[in-house]
């Protein structure tokens, strides 16, 4: 072989080979259906419907990722002044909220403190 022809085979058969691989997908997809054929069983009919359920697929997706995300309790402040934020368990039902402190109720014409 000469050399002109080694360099022309080097190019040509990388590029016969990318056209089958380009070509391979065309042959291999499917033919739309003809326009008076029936929509296959379960299939949306409408475009309404189409958008109906994608929108709930989207929302199941939303829903899985929310949970996902952890849980945490209101921060809480130690006396040494440290900030805590515990991650619940979603297992579990959430703690009670602690009552707030009662205040000994006003008592009638007394001076107010400012």
């Amino acid at each position: 072989m000469t050399a002109r022809r080694l360099n022309f085979m080097k190019i040509m058969v990388p590029l016969v080979l990318a056209s089958a691989l380009w070509a391979g997908p065309v042959g291999a997809a499917e033919t739309p259906p003809p326009p008076g054929a029936a929509p296959p069983p379960g299939a949306p009919s409408t475009p309404g419907e189409q958008a109906r359920q994608g929108v709930e697929l989207l929302m199941k997706a939303l829903e899985g990722w929310v949970r996902q995300v952890p849980m945490f309790a209101p921060p809480e402040v130690t006396p040494e002044g440290d900030i805590v934020i515990r991650r619940l368990d979603r297992s579990r039902p959430a703690p009670a909220e602690p009552a707030p402190p009662k205040s000994e109720p006003p008592v009638p014409n007394a001076p107010t403190d400012l």
